[in-house]
């Protein structure tokens, strides 16, 4: 039996959707919450507003309180900032800056695959912003084409809600994330870990490459058709566009390796494999760091691998 659809807020341009933030227009909706652009009167410019949807009580504050508690933690150009925690309000609220851009799922829709060349930027700076946050004792655990917007052509995660401390398990023993993209090991509903954030990464990296998703599941049926990347490895990049080259295929499927002991260790070491992987002939303009820091690279990649602290808890 189909589920009756959600209540929704429905404002108009311009209505009051908290104080001081005046409604423009819906940017996404999920079970629990919503968010809106909106227009900040006191900073004069758009914002991005997260509340709970009609209806929602407790569990979607508790939620967003979790989630204000993550992106406090963290300050990273790649990541979205929270601008206020406005969660003792009439109508509890996030406000977070407003990244404009399109996402890499409207990206793929609108021009196809990538370059490759273009893949491995992605996949370093995302590698570089998860390395922030894993540092932090965090594991995002919803990295997707839809939760990554290119600002000026560099990706920034604008998601942090299914975000937890590495090492804690799923509340109530529940699977979170979003399936196509999901290790096997958050599939089988293990302790939150930055290895899920990693083959989260090979899958979106397979998509840029290929314009197709390395696991499509069924809605229905038996698990291995529910969640394919329990039935054993996703196919090879090349398998599906011979044209990518063999290194930024290895590299991607490094990053999908169904056993997280074959993964690269920590998002350090996914920087390094990926910027390995880049051409020779690449353009200056195309690498993300001058030549003299690259001698740093493998400090920083070390750094990535230590044990992370873990973020305190609410009291």
């Amino acid at each position: 039996m189909d589920r009756a659809p959600e209540p929704t807020w429905s404002w108009s341009p311009g209505d009051e959707l908290a104080t001081g933030l005046l409604a423009w227009a819906l940017l996404g909706d999920g079970r629990r919450c919503e968010t809106w652009l909106a227009w900040d009167l006191g900073r004069w410019c758009p914002v991005a507003v997260k509340l709970p949807r009609p209806g929602q009580g407790a569990r979607a504050v508790s939620g967003l309180a979790a989630e204000a508690q993550v992106a406090a933690a963290v300050a990273h150009p790649g990541i979205r900032r929270l601008l206020d925690d406005r969660l003792d309000q009439p109508r509890p609220h996030l406000v977070f800056e407003y990244v404009e851009g399109p996402t890499l799922d409207d990206a793929l829709a609108g021009e196809g695959p990538f370059h490759p060349v273009d893949v491995l930027l992605v996949g370093m700076q995302l590698a570089a912003a998860l390395g922030h946050l894993h540092g932090r004792g965090l594991a995002h655990l919803d990295l997707k084409p839809g939760n990554v917007v290119l600002r000026d052509g560099r990706p920034v995660l604008i998601d942090l809600g299914l975000a937890r401390p590495v090492g804690e398990a799923p509340a109530g023993g529940h699977r979170r994330g979003s399936p196509p993209w999901m290790a096997p090991e958050q599939v089988r509903r293990r302790p939150a870990s930055p290895g899920m954030d990693l083959f989260a990464l090979g899958a979106v990296l397979f998509e840029l490459a290929t314009g197709t998703q390395a696991f499509d599941p069924a809605g229905t049926g038996p698990p291995a058709r529910r969640w394919p990347q329990l039935a054993g490895p996703a196919p090879r990049a090349r398998a599906r566009s011979p044209e990518i080259p063999a290194a930024v295929d290895r590299a991607v499927a490094a990053l999908l390796a169904p056993d997280p002991a074959d993964r690269p260790a920590a998002a350090g070491q996914a920087l390094s494999l990926l910027s390995g992987a880049m051409p020779a002939d690449a353009a200056e303009e195309d690498r993300l760091w001058p030549a003299w820091a690259t001698r740093r690279l493998e400090r920083w990649r070390a750094s990535t691998m230590e044990r992370p602290p873990q973020v305190p808890r609410p009291a």
